[in-house]
């Protein structure tokens, strides 16, 4: 897929609680893609960028037969501060 191809825009909508991205693609009816708590998403910069992420790859491999290719992208590790602590 080039630069050119363009696919449709992801869209993004809050409520009271979540954020929710849909796609509206060039061709055809708009796509739920996926949603988030709405205060994970305004506070954490981190978390926002990796939903919109998630957002992006899931429009790009939405009509995509599982298993057609693979991209690894290996992250770094979290920080100690993110990790779960049992006294949350």
């Amino acid at each position: 897929m080039g630069i050119k191809d363009k696919i449709g825009d992801l869209c993004l909508r809050s409520d009271k609680s979540r954020c929710h991205v849909y796609w509206q693609p060039t061709d055809g009816p708009e796509v739920f893609l996926c949603s988030i708590n709405r205060s994970v998403y305004n506070d954490h910069p981190h978390l926002r960028d990796l939903f919109i992420e998630l957002a992006t790859e899931a429009m790009i491999n939405h009509k995509r037969v599982a298993g057609n290719g693979l991209c690894i992208r290996p992250r770094e590790p979290l920080p100690a501060s993110f990790r779960y602590s049992p006294d949350w």
